[in-house]
């Protein structure tokens, strides 16, 4: 396949790299890792507020699980985005996309279940419990089996970066490396390797 590569020389101004800023690259990837960080921290921080006996760290958990539900709503709408754009031809890299797509819909209502439990802690004055605990690390597996099959879409399949994006400039196969220490440096060390030797 013959795509454009990378041309140009090196960017020497603000203005420069600014030009060179396309909006073209797919946002879901972006997105999908404020769900997982924002789910992530949610968990470990009502874990360690309920160990500890914290209520700061539970606040903190409270406030995650919030935004990781707001942020969801973008990395969904995104997300079907970028199935709609993506010429994934019937096969395995379908039924991988099929799987990614559901456990998404699956995971986002889980997550509401959880906040609206979690409303219902606060609502109470009360802390979270160990079946919360473990309710929410469910909840945590199953984004963490929608996030491999998302993964294998990219680096097995290559769902939206084989199609659209460009190479860049491959190195001569006659150059030489760059150096990545002086040159007297180098020739010293050489010198060194050779009266060990």
């Amino acid at each position: 396949m013959n795509r454009p590569t990378e041309k140009g020389g090196t960017v020497k101004s603000l203005r420069q790299a600014i030009s060179l800023i396309k909006m073209g690259a797919p946002m879901h990837p972006i997105f999908v890792h404020f769900t997982i960080a924002l789910t992530a921290s949610s968990l470990v921080f009502d874990a360690l507020g309920f160990i500890l006996s914290r209520q700061s760290l539970t606040a903190t958990g409270g406030w995650t699980l919030l935004a990781s539900t707001l942020m969801t709503v973008m990395t969904l709408s995104t997300g079907l985005t970028s199935s709609t754009r993506a010429p994934v031809e019937e096969g395995e890299a379908r039924s991988f996309l099929r799987a990614h797509m559901a456990l998404g819909l699956i995971f986002y209502g889980l997550l509401i279940m959880m906040m609206v439990w979690r409303l219902s802690f606060w609502q109470e004055g009360q802390s979270v419990s160990w079946w919360y605990l473990i309710a929410m690390a469910v909840v945590s597996f199953v984004m963490t089996v929608q996030g491999y099959l998302g993964g294998e879409l990219v680096y097995r399949y290559g769902v939206e970066v084989e199609q659209a994006h460009r190479e860049l400039p491959e190195r001569e196969a006659t150059s030489a490396p760059p150096s990545l220490a002086s040159s007297s440096s180098r020739s010293a060390s050489v010198e060194k390797r050779g009266d060990a030797a």
